[in-house]
């Protein structure tokens, strides 16, 4: 393991050039340079002096290519080293919007010596300059992804620096322990006085209680950066199709009185008040009539396998026993709603009797549409831990979560060191072995390799 930041300097020496902007026809394009040569390249397209250019201040004027062409006219602005994003001298040339304006300013720039930029460049000088962490260069990535306003606010919050900020006091606290037993270590009896057994402990319980609360939020943060796979399952013609497009507000998938109409998966995207989650209507489950009936089964049960929640559907117009059979015999290994379907055609009782009976239980007519809002309310709140969003982090990236199981996996056994009163040369190694796994977060300590993967994902102008 070595420093990445070291290993990687040499690239710095370049200036490298890429379009900030998608390309295609737009009101602007902005074409974004950063390094050492930034200026001169600002100089040599505008024809001006030097001194023309303030820092972070705007300036309109016709734009040239090498050989004296004017190109357009757009704005340049200079942001000199360090108060960039990059952290060096970077140069945003807003043109006009197309391919063309913003391709010839793109060659006037490497005319004068400039090198295209590879996928994320921009943010990994940005790292490697020290103005962001390896894991906010992440988030970078991760906000500019964002399917919806949810994936956003936790990749934001990532940015900003409060998961760094939480690494960064989990990383103190350990810290100050080591730095104890190293004196410890140094030290006879009589010249500092050793902390007690269960002091360290108690440290070592507290930093191991933070990491596991940030390891919980794992779950949640999954489904927010990809959406929650929500199966409809169910016997045939309880009405998952049509609670589907009750759901959905249109007509999505084929509604039939004739049982198997659905023989395929037909999975639909949908945001639940911004959460997003992936629906899929499932084929019935019951002895197959035929073989491509039989077929659809079995995607049906590859998607009950998967799913992050079930909504087990069942007729509740049917006798009161075969109800109760639907519910107890459903699938239980995974987390379920029990959506008790058709209540406009009910003659079994009053509808709240099943609320009282069976735990999860949500009463809907997808022909009338009763119940659906407060179906879609059960399955929110069945995913968002709203107390992490407002007031926390949450974990979202699995590089983050394997260093932290990391963390956990070495504190848990400096707390074995401490009750079985093992020496402190081996209560310091465990330690150091979780501020390790801290560090690989944070970008400290890690491998080129590690950090290709990482940048390869973005995009090129960033």
């Amino acid at each position: 393991m070595i420093s990445s930041v070291s290993t990687l300097s040499s690239s710095l020496s370049s200036t490298i050039a890429s379009l900030a902007t998608p390309a295609g026809i737009s009101g602007i394009a902005v074409v974004r340079i950063s390094g050492p040569n930034s200026l001169s390249v600002a100089q040599k397209l505008s024809r001006k002096r030097k001194e023309v250019f303030k820092p972070r201040y705007a300036l309109y004027t016709p734009l040239f290519s090498p050989r004296g062409l004017e190109i357009d006219s757009g704005v340049l602005t200079f942001f000199p080293s360090p108060h960039s994003y990059t952290g060096e001298d970077v140069l945003e040339l807003s043109c006009h919007g197309g391919v063309v304006v913003a391709n010839e300013l793109l060659d006037a720039c490497f005319s004068l010596g400039c090198v295209p930029a590879h996928p994320g460049e921009f943010t990994r000088r940005a790292f490697m300059n020290g103005k962001i962490d390896l894991c906010q260069a992440e988030a970078v990535a991760g906000v500019i992804m964002s399917e919806s306003s949810m994936d956003k606010e936790v990749n934001y919050k990532i940015l900003t620096g409060r998961f760094s900020d939480l690494v960064l006091k989990l990383k103190s606290s350990l810290f100050g322990l080591v730095t104890i037993l190293e004196a410890e270590l140094d030290f006879t009896d009589d010249e500092i006085k050793p902390t007690p057994q269960k002091d360290k402990a108690a440290l070592v319980s507290l930093v191991l209680s933070q990491t596991k609360e940030v390891l919980s939020t794992y779950t949640t943060g999954k489904v927010l950066h990809r959406g929650a796979l929500v199966a409809l399952v169910g016997k045939p013609n309880v009405g998952k199709s049509s609670l589907l497009n009750a759901i959905l507000s249109e007509e999505r998938t084929i509604v039939s009185e004739n049982p198997g109409t659905t023989r395929d998966a037909v999975e639909v995207p949908f945001l639940i008040n911004n959460f997003p989650v992936r629906l899929v209507d499932t084929a019935g489950l019951g002895k197959p009539n035929s073989a491509v009936e039989g077929r659809g089964m079995d995607f049906t049960r590859n998607y009950v396998n998967k799913a992050d929640l079930l909504l087990n559907v069942v007729d509740i117009s049917q006798p009161k026993t075969a109800v109760k059979k639907d519910i107890i015999n459903s699938d239980n290994q995974r987390p379920v709603i029990h959506v008790l379907n058709k209540c406009d055609l009910l003659n079994n009782g009053p509808s709240e009797q099943w609320l009282s009976m069976f735990p999860n239980v949500s009463i809907t007519s997808a022909l009338c549409g009763d119940g659906v809002d407060d179906l879609l309310r059960s399955i929110y709140k069945r995913f968002v831990q709203r107390s992490a969003l407002v007031g926390g982090v949450v974990l979202t990236n699995a590089r983050h979560k394997l260093a932290l199981d990391g963390v956990a996996e070495s504190l848990e056994r400096a707390l074995y060191v401490i009750s079985s009163n093992e020496s402190s040369e081996i209560l310091a190694v465990e330690l150091r072995g979780a501020l390790f796994h801290l560090d690989e977060i944070l970008g400290i300590t890690t491998v080129d390799d590690i950090l290709d993967n990482i940048f390869s994902n973005f995009c090129i102008g960033k």
